[in-house]
C-alpha cells in the first residue's frame, strides 16, 4: 500500500468513527456514541481501577477492547501499522555527559536508526538543537561538521562549548525559525529529534524548497502555535481534510507514557480541580457551557485547590466571594473526573490513528515535491511514543 493509499483508507476511517474522537467529555456531559453504544458507555464507567490502569497503559489491550465493541477497529488498526527500524551503534562512551537518561536513550536509538550517509554530507544541521546534544552525536560519530540552529542564546552558548569538545567544526545560529527562514545548502544533512508543531511544518517547508539532500525528522506536539483549524501541507490531505481542531490534533499527543509518577498526580490534580473550577463557572454564570481555561504549570499543584481554583477565576473575571465553601464542588469534581478518564479510554483509542494522519500529510508533502520518502519507527513507546521517523532523501535536485 503507497502513503497515498494508507492516508485514505485512514481518513475514511476516521471519518466512519468520528462520533468516538471528536469530543471530549471533558467539555461535554453526552457524548454522541453514548446512545448508540450504551453497552459501551456501562462497560468503560464500570472499570476498577486496575482495569482502567491496564487498558490506559496499554494500547494493545484497549485496541482488543475497543474491537470488540466498535465495527470497523480492526480495521483501523491494520492502517496504523508502520515498519519499525531497529539498530544498535556504538556512540563515545561520554557522549552522553549531562544528558537526561531518557533522552539519551532516545538519541541512540535516533542515531542508530539514521539511514546510511549515502550523499557524503560534510554537515549535520541540528534543527531546534537545544544544546544540540543529538547534533554533536551525530557529528560526531560521522566525523563531520556541526550546525546548531536554536532560538534561545544560553543554550546556543554552552552546547557550543560543549560541542567542540566533540567535533571540529561547530557553528551555532541563534535564530527563531518560526520568524527566520534559513537556506540549506546541498551538503547538509538535516536531523530533528522533537521538534513541536510549526517547528517541524517550518523545517519541512523550508527544506523543500532548499538543495539539501537528505532530511530526517521525528515530529512532536504537533498542535503546537498553529489557531483555528489544522491546516495540512499536502494537496492530498486538503482534499481529504479531516478538519482537526487544536484539542483533537493535542489528542494525538495525550499521553504520559514516559512521565514520573509525580507528574502524572500533577496532570490529574490540575485536571480535578479544572473541572471543579467549570462546575463553579456554570453556577455564578447560570450558563450551562464549558468555559476554556488557559494553561497553568504543573508546579501550582503545590499550591492547593483553592489557589488553582482563584487563579483560573482571575484569569476569566469570575468573581469568588470572600467565604466560597469550595468543597462540595471539589467532591463532585473528583467522581466526575473519574468517569472522565474511563470515559476518555475512548477517543485515547484514536491517538495514533489521528497522528498518523498528521505525519502522513507531511510525507505527502515531500512526495509531492519528488522527494523519496520513507517512514517507519525508530524505538518502543516506553522510549517516546513519539516514535515516528521520516526519512527523506530529494530525488532530482530542484
Amino acid at each position: 500500500m503507497s502513503y497515498q493509499q494508507q492516508f485514505i483508507a485512514l481518513t475514511e476511517q476516521l471519518n466512519h468513527q468520528q462520533i468516538f474522537w471528536r469530543d471530549s467529555a471533558f467539555y461535554q456531559a453526552d457524548l454522541d456514541w453514548f446512545e448508540s453504544h450504551p453497552e459501551l458507555k456501562d462497560q468503560v464507567l464500570a472499570l476498577s481501577d486496575h482495569q482502567f490502569d491496564r487498558l490506559d497503559q496499554s494500547p494493545a489491550a484497549l485496541a482488543d477492547f475497543l474491537t470488540s465493541h466498535i465495527n470497523g477497529y480492526a480495521t483501523l488498526c491494520q492502517l496504523i501499522k508502520t515498519p519499525e527500524i531497529r539498530g544498535t551503534i556504538a556512540l563515545h562512551p561520554r557522549l552522553n555527559l549531562d544528558v537526561p537518561g531518557r533522552k539519551w536513550t532516545q538519541i541512540e536509538a535516533f542515531i542508530a536508526a539514521l539511514p546510511d550517509n549515502n550523499h557524503s554530507a560534510q554537515h549535520i544541521v541540528d534543527w531546534c538543537a537545544g544544546k544540540s546534544y543529538l547534533g554533536r552525536a551525530v557529528a560526531n560519530h560521522r566525523q563531520a561538521d556541526l550546525h546548531a540552529i536554536e532560538i534561545q542564546p544560553n543554550l546556543c552558548e554552552s552546547g557550543e562549548q560543549s560541542a567542540k569538545q566533540w567535533v571540529k567544526r561547530v557553528k551555532f545560529s541563534c535564530k527563531d525559525v518560526l520568524l527566520t527562514q534559513h537556506q540549506f545548502e546541498k551538503d547538509d544533512f538535516v536531523v530533528a529529534l522533537h521538534a513541536c508543531g510549526d517547528l517541524h511544518r517550518n523545517l519541512i517547508k523550508q527544506w523543500r524548497n532548499s538543495s539539501s539532500q537528505q532530511l530526517v525528522l521525528a515530529p512532536c506536539c504537533y498542535h503546537q502555535w498553529f489557531k483555528g483549524q489544522y491546516q495540512p501541507l499536502s494537496n492530498l490531505a486538503l482534499q481529504h481534510n479531516l478538519a482537526l481542531s487544536r484539542n483533537q490534533v493535542r489528542l494525538a499527543v495525550q499521553e504520559m507514557v514516559t512521565a514520573a509518577t509525580r507528574i502524572r498526580k500533577q496532570v490529574n490534580l490540575l485536571g480535578e480541580w479544572r473541572m471543579a473550577f467549570d462546575l463553579i463557572q456554570r453556577q455564578i454564570t447560570g450558563i450551562d457551557e464549558y468555559m476554556p481555561t488557559p494553561s497553568l504549570p504543573k508546579s501550582a499543584v503545590s499550591q492547593g485547590a483553592e489557589y488553582v481554583i482563584k487563579t483560573l477565576a482571575q484569569k476569566k473575571a469570575i468573581k469568588l466571594a470572600d467565604d466560597f465553601d469550595f468543597h462540595p464542588f471539589l467532591a463532585q469534581a473528583k467522581a466526575k473526573y473519574r468517569q472522565f478518564q474511563r470515559l476518555q479510554l475512548v477517543s485515547q483509542g484514536y491517538r495514533r490513528a489521528l497522528e498518523l494522519w498528521l505525519v502522513l500529510d507531511l510525507v505527502l508533502y515531500l512526495e509531492e515535491a519528488g522527494c523519496q520518502v520513507e517512514l517507519a519507527s525508530f524505538c518502543d513507546r516506553h522510549t517516546t511514543p513519539r516514535n515516528l521517523r521520516i526519512v527523506a532523501n530529494r530525488a532530482t535536485n530542484p
